[in-house]
């Protein structure tokens, strides 16, 4: 298994170039390119996530750790601060914004807070602790069978 750790400021001019590296990193151990898409936009999401919702205080960052070998990664995020949350809650929103949305004119503006919804449907499995010292994200994607035998 091999293992990655980045610890970047926490400011979203930082995201894109961590979302393309852990995509790359993935596709050298069997991903192919719809599944390396999928990482790189849960990559994305739960890294402005922790920008946007997450480290407060001096020099805030972020903690993104990585382990992949053939066919499987887990990526991990953690920040230390913001606010906690009741993540329950927070999905069962995302739902509702989601039916919401479906009944709406396809041209009125999408309304945010979906996105650990399209995280959770796009991973093998998502986990969330979050506490007033912070929140840990922690993802696991499996590549599909065809890519495993690399």
């Amino acid at each position: 298994m091999s293992e990655i750790k980045m610890v970047i400021p926490s400011d979203f001019n930082f995201v894109p170039g961590v979302r393309t590296c852990v995509a790359r990193i993935a596709g050298n151990f069997g991903f192919d390119g719809r599944e390396t898409y999928h990482i790189e936009t849960v990559t994305d999401e739960i890294c402005n996530n922790a920008v946007e919702y997450g480290t407060r205080g001096r020099n805030p960052k972020i903690i993104l750790s990585g382990k992949f070998k053939t066919g499987e990664m887990e990526l991990i995020v953690r920040n230390s601060g913001g606010r906690k949350f009741d993540v329950e809650k927070v999905f069962k929103r995302n739902i509702q914004l989601l039916q919401e949305e479906a009944s709406k004119d396809a041209l009125e503006q999408p309304v945010r807070g979906r996105g650990l919804i399209i995280v959770q449907k796009l991973v093998d499995k998502l986990e969330i602790k979050a506490s007033k010292l912070g929140t840990t994200v922690r993802i696991i994607k499996k590549a599909s069978n065809a890519n495993k035998n690399r």
